[in-house]
């Protein structure tokens, strides 16, 4: 479960970078939609919803925060997605 969080945190941080270059270039309508993050854990998505974190592990909980944060600001919005139909997985393993 750490490991996905670490990746959701990252992925939430290029997103939010993506989504201000957006901003900046005024090409988009402002009240832009949340970007989609897939996840294969439901554990980790039940954990990134939850307002308490209760790791621990310091770094996960700091990156717990990034996670709720992007939450709350409507920048990500994390979607479970089976195993079995996930495309990274094949390529991972």
């Amino acid at each position: 479960m750490e490991s996905e969080f670490i990746a959701i945190a990252a992925a939430g941080k290029e997103a939010k970078w993506l989504r201000n270059m957006l901003f900046d270039i005024k090409l988009w309508p402002q009240p832009m939609s949340a970007i989609f993050l897939y996840c294969n854990s439901e554990a980790t998505m039940s954990r990134a919803y939850n307002n308490i974190y209760n790791g621990k592990s310091r770094h996960i909980s700091i990156r717990h925060g990034y996670i709720r944060e992007f939450i709350t600001n409507g920048v990500i919005t994390i979607i479970y997605v089976k195993s079995v139909n996930n495309l990274a997985n094949p390529l991972t393993k």
